[in-house]
This record gives C-alpha cells, structure tokens and sequence, in this order.
C-alpha cells in the first residue's frame, strides 16, 4: 500500500486488471504534498498476498469489500475514488454499496449491466479481450497486457511485465467468471441514480471500450456535463497522456474539495 500525506479529502486510487498500485505513479507524483493519496495493491496483484477464499474475492464485489474494510482499519470515513479499468468497476461498486464517496473518477470503465449482454455492449470484440480471463498468460500476451494497460513505452519496463507475471492467475479466470454470473451490482444503473459526482474519462482510440455506449448513458451527477475524451490515448490514458489527465484529476479534486467544504458550512449554519 502507498498512504502519503497531504490535506484535504483523501484519494483512494484503485489499479487495473493484473496490474498494481505502482500504474498510479504518474499521479501519486502530481499529487505529492497536495493530497493524501492511498493506493492498493487488489489481493492477488503486487505485494498483496493471493487470496485464501478466491472464489469470494476474486469479484468485483470481492475486492470492494476488502479496499472497505482495510479504509476502516486506516480510519478513512470519507474518500474520493480513482479508479483505472477494473479498479472503475470496483470504485462504482463502493458507491452502490453505501461507501461515503465525496466523488469518483473512473477510466477505461464502461458502466454495464451485470449481464453477459451487458458485457457485449459496454465492450468492444478485441484482441485483449479474449485473454482477459485466462488464468496462464504467454510472455508475449504478458506484453500486450501492459502495452494495452499503460502504452508500449510502458510495456518496455521490466517492473510492470513482472507485476503481470506475479498476479495469481485465478484472479483473471474468477473475475471474469464472476462478472458472467452477475455478481454484484447493476453499475448501470449506478450511475444513473446516484448523486455522487463521476468524473469519466477515456482514451479516444481505447480498443476494448465501447466509449458511444459510455457516451449514450443518462448519469444522474456526471462532471464537466458529460464523459471527457483525451486525444492520442488508449485504455491507458493516465500514462499515455499524464499531463493532460493530471490537469483534469486536480481540477475534479478540487471541485469536489469545494463541494464538501460547502456543504460542511451550509450544515455548521444551518
């Protein structure tokens, strides 16, 4: 776990599939000294140990209840969301769960329908997505996972190719199982209905997500009036473009920064 200091309302940052804390680099480094920033390694990834119940874990739902119950142990009552991929879907999961989530920004993270139709529209056919759920990866899909993830320069580092090589491979096949069973909630609807404020971005040539179904959603507290694309970027826009998505994760920081001091003062006055 990373937990560096900082004031304000703090920033749980949650990785995506096979990957690890360590993809959130480009951020934690923007945020050093601004905000307290909190980022996981999932059981299964990094230096989190593989899970003892797998079956129970390994789900989006899984994972939410584990990054709850270690913010309880850290004393976080409160938090904003970031989430990458997979770590989207477990952010959105923390909102329908009751989690008190300030704001969420979530990327490469179509909210769907836990169905397998729903997978069907919130997805694109492709490559990477047919290796997602395998729980042995060649070294050459063991590339392409962090060239997809992060960018090929970020592929060239041996760090990440290793982290992709250390995640337990029944984290793949489980969560993929999972989500083909319906675990968890409808995210959908989720953002439909929740007043939480969502920042969504996404890579405009991302290869995996079906970005005019994100577009086509009706949110009920969407940031910026809409989803936000970044040009020349992919599924790993926070590497590929991280000036760019770091300019816009402060601006949303800081938006929802002012929101709860707002509504702090609105409740001392009432």
């Amino acid at each position: 776990m990373i937990d560096t200091k900082g004031e304000g309302v703090p920033v749980v940052m949650v990785h995506a599939n096979s990957l690890c804390k360590e993809c959130f680099r480009p951020q934690i480094q923007a945020l050093g000294g601004i905000r307290r920033v909190i980022a996981f390694d999932l059981p299964g990834h990094g230096a989190s140990a593989n899970a003892i119940n797998p079956r129970r874990t390994y789900s989006i739902p899984g994972y939410a209840d584990v990054l709850l119950e270690a913010l309880v142990q850290l004393g976080v009552k409160r938090f904003i969301g970031v989430g990458h991929s997979l770590g989207g879907h477990v952010i959105l999961e923390m909102i329908a769960r009751g989690a008190l989530i300030d704001g969420a920004m979530i990327f490469g993270t179509p909210p769907i329908e836990n169905t397998p139709e729903g997978l069907l529209v919130g997805f694109k056919p492709s490559p990477e997505m047919a290796y997602t759920g395998s729980a042995v990866l060649s070294e050459e899909q063991i590339g392409m996972v962090v060239a997809h993830a992060l960018g090929r320069e970020a592929a060239r580092e041996p760090f990440f190719r290793n982290a992709v090589r250390r995640t337990d491979g029944l984290a793949r096949e489980y969560l993929v199982e999972a989500v083909l069973r319906g675990d968890g909630s409808n995210q959908r609807t989720t953002v439909e209905t929740s007043p939480v404020p969502l920042a969504i971005l996404n890579g405009e040539s991302d290869a995996v997500v079906n970005l005019d179904y994100i577009d086509g959603l009706r949110f009920s507290n969407v940031w910026e009036s809409g989803p936000i694309r970044i040009p020349l970027a992919g599924h790993g826009l926070h590497w590929e473009q991280s000036a760019k998505f770091n300019e816009i994760l402060l601006r949303f920081e800081d938006f929802v920064t002012e929101r709860v001091n707002q509504l702090a003062l609105g409740k001392a006055q009432a």
